[in-house]
């Protein structure tokens, strides 16, 4: 037995009494031996010293100050080096990594480009939410922290998301689920679910390819049952009768905009108490994409100064009231505008959409197939969510020719939150 194995045991604590006092003895002579070591090299050091003669001193004295000064000009060069590249990274990564801030300069504050971006963004794809403020703050080389306000039109409440992007994309923004199941329970795992808001694929999917039932002879059936549509009717006139109803209601054809101007202006300016707030546009070929795409008709949103945005490129971005559109026939103008503005502002941001909307093969060459969809075969309406009195929306269900409701949400009444 060696003492190395010894004193390993007297280190972990499991070494005998004898063998504690054995080497406690051999530390005792070593630090007897390191200080007699000490005080020998002090006793030559000071000898060497006045060995020296004066003008040695001098000449030593003035190589230590030469060191020193060396020393001092290497520290402050390394210094300035690196508060140059702390300085200039933040411009380069800004140049190299997604910039949410670059583009359209803020007027009050949460209003610039990001703003922009996100409303645009929720308005083509989440029914029933406006965005109202969006911020991008500056924070290390290519990383933003981003906060967006959002309205809940139903509940009448805001909503917050917060994140932060990093190298161009927001942290936690990956989405392991996708495609056809993230869509049947409307989750995809990312964290940008709470600004995304799509909507279930109960809602379109049927009008989209993207969710059937099977009959009993095993077919696929993209239709809801005329008893399915009859039970969620029935299910509203349970309710009393203050009740309030946010409900997705699909249409037996598609429309086009003239049409649907026409039962927007019946239901929507003519009467009270329902309001149509998103109107789902064919964009694309049955089942080729899993996001429905769509416009808010009633103008709903925050209003954007002029000159902010290039309304020449993209003439209508800006929401606009149906009321202020003075009749049928120019509000079905100003949507086929407004909606494709949307898309072709979308297209030109593929950034923004890697960094906040990367899912289910959304980019820009997504949109810019959407552009050429709605030219060639001009936009047509399909589907609509609606959200009034519940007794609004059952008479709404009966009276147009519906092949589909899905109810989203109910309330007490008008002023339930």
């Amino acid at each position: 037995m060696g003492f190395k194995d010894v004193f390993w045991r007297y280190k972990n604590g499991t070494a005998s009494l004898e063998e504690i006092r054995m080497v406690e003895e051999e530390l005792e002579k070593f630090e007897l031996l390191e200080e007699h070591t000490m005080e020998q090299m002090e006793e030559e050091r000071t000898d060497r010293q006045e060995l020296l003669s004066e003008s040695d001193r001098r000449e030593i004295r003035g190589i230590t100050k030469k060191v020193n000064r060396k020393f001092f000009k290497s520290m402050v060069i390394s210094f300035l080096t690196v508060a140059a590249v702390v300085l200039l990274s933040g411009p380069v990564c800004s140049l190299i990594f997604y910039n949410p801030n670059r583009g359209y300069p803020e007027s009050y504050g949460g209003d610039g480009q990001f703003f922009i971006d996100t409303a645009v963004f929720t308005e083509l794809h989440s029914p029933g939410y406006t965005t109202n403020w969006a911020k991008a703050v500056p924070g290390l080389p290519g990383s933003y922290y981003v906060k967006i306000r959002q309205n809940n039109l139903f509940r009448g409440r805001e909503e917050n998301f917060t994140g932060k992007i990093v190298g161009g994309k927001i942290a936690g923004g990956e989405a392991p689920m996708t495609g056809y199941y993230s869509n049947i329970v409307n989750r995809t795992g990312s964290v940008l679910e709470s600004y995304w808001h799509f909507p279930p694929v109960n809602a379109f999917g049927r009008k989209m390819g993207t969710f059937c039932e099977v009959d009993q002879d095993g077919n696929d059936v993209f239709r809801q049952s005329k008893d399915g549509i009859q039970g969620q009717l029935e299910q509203l006139s349970k309710l009393p009768s203050s009740s309030w109803v946010a409900a997705y209601i699909t249409f037996d054809e598609e429309m086009t905009l003239e049409h649907f101007s026409s039962l927007y202006w019946k239901w929507a300016v003519e009467q009270r108490d329902l309001d149509i707030i998103y109107a789902a546009v064919r964009s694309s070929e049955q089942g080729d994409t899993m996001n429905a795409a769509g416009f808010e008709p009633s103008g709903t949103g925050v209003f954007l100064e002029a000159g902010v945005y290039p309304e020449e490129r993209y003439p209508f971005l800006r929401p606009t009231m149906a009321r202020e559109a003075g009749n049928k026939e120019n509000l079905a103008k100003i949507w086929e505008k407004h909606f494709t503005s949307m898309l072709e502002y979308m297209e030109d941001r593929p950034q923004f959409l890697k960094a906040m909307a990367d899912v289910n093969e959304i980019n820009g060459e997504y949109y810019g197939e959407m552009v050429s969809y709605v030219r060639k075969h001009g936009i047509r309406v399909y589907g609509v969510m609606i959200q009034g009195n519940v007794d609004r929306v059952i008479s709404f269900g009966k009276q147009e020719e519906v092949d589909g409701i899905y109810v989203e949400d109910a309330k007490l009444s008008a002023l339930s939150r």
